[in-house]
């Protein structure tokens, strides 16, 4: 469902009213095995996301017309077959108005922040969105507590929950991390790999305009890693980032070369560059890339959650997020 949401956030960034409809499974009976995150965004009579491999698309398009609805939609063994799934089955979706979800939904979402989407799962009332610590929409302590216990998960996907004696959707929606890595060699490679540890998409490139078209679709949840000490380079890229809403921007380097960065910026019109993490990453002691790239991604954890990094045994709050 993150890729999902991605043009929900474009919709908060978008002046000008946009329809839009949010589609959730709430039910499956067959399918085998599939994507407990399924999810998708209707915009401007286009389905963007993935729902069933979008053997479905065509009736959630008529749906998405009538309003919010839980839709039934059928697929057979062979539409299954074609599209590389184990076996067909009978979907439900509930097709809901961006609208009509609470006001701090795209805006939580546009800071990158773990929330969950709850509501009945037949489609009544309306939605309740909730994040570790607050809620937008009034709820009872039970449905609080079951949209954070799922939300302890980490994960990304739709959820039943019998609350009350109600079924409840719980739509849980943990953004990923997207990285450009502007560099080469064994440090990108380890960033690369210690990023996909943590589910992040990585992509290692040193193409100036491919990073700057990356870092216009980018939001909070994602990362700018610059290891070229090459100004044609780093300074382009790092321009751009400066005047984007990306979350993380890191800048490999001595600090002569943090320097001499930071002078062509303030040239470039930058009042600050205190957005750029440069020399990258934590002072953990690190010795060779792999290690130095645990630093970075610990920094960028640590930027992410607004933590101040130290040890767990010398705190006193939460120990997870």
């Amino acid at each position: 469902m993150d890729a999902a949401v991605r043009p929900l956030l474009e919709l908060a960034k978008n002046p000008s009213p946009v329809d839009a409809t949010l589609v959730r499974v709430v039910s499956l009976s067959g399918f085998g095995l599939r994507d407990d995150g399924d999810g998708a965004v209707v915009v401007d009579g286009t389905v963007k996301g993935s729902v069933l491999g979008g053997l479905c698309d065509d009736a959630i398009l008529g749906a998405a017309a009538d309003g919010r609805a839980v839709m039934e939609t059928r697929v057979t063994d062979a539409e299954a077959d074609g599209a590389g799934m184990v076996c067909g089955g009978t979907a439900h979706l509930l097709l809901t108005p961006a609208s009509e979800l609470p006001a701090k939904t795209t805006e939580w979402l546009g800071e990158a922040m773990p929330l969950a989407i709850v509501t009945q799962a037949d489609g009544q009332g309306g939605d309740v969105t909730i994040t570790r610590k607050e809620n937008d929409g009034d709820t009872s302590e039970a449905v609080l507590d079951a949209a954070r216990e799922a939300l302890a998960t980490g994960a990304t996907a739709n959820t039943i929950a019998t609350i009350d004696g109600v079924d409840m959707l719980i739509s849980t929606i943990v953004p990923s991390t997207r990285a450009v890595i502007a560099g080469s060699g064994p440090m990108a490679a380890a960033i690369a790999a210690q990023g996909e540890l943590m589910g992040w998409s990585c992509t290692i490139s040193e193409d100036v305009d491919a990073g700057i078209e990356f870092i216009q679709s980018a939001g909070p949840a994602d990362a700018l890693i610059v290891l070229s000490h090459d100004r044609a380079v780093d300074v382009p890229l790092l321009d751009a980032a400066l005047n984007s809403p990306i979350g993380y921007i890191g800048g490999m380097g001595s600090r002569g070369t943090q320097t001499a960065r930071c002078n062509h910026l303030l040239e470039l019109g930058h009042a600050s560059i205190d957005r750029i993490h440069g020399p990258i990453g934590l002072d953990l002691g690190s010795r060779n890339p792999s290690e130095t790239a645990v630093a970075i991604a610990a920094e960028f954890l640590s930027n992410r959650s607004g933590r101040v990094p130290g040890k767990l045994t010398d705190s006193a709050g939460p120990i997870n997020g």
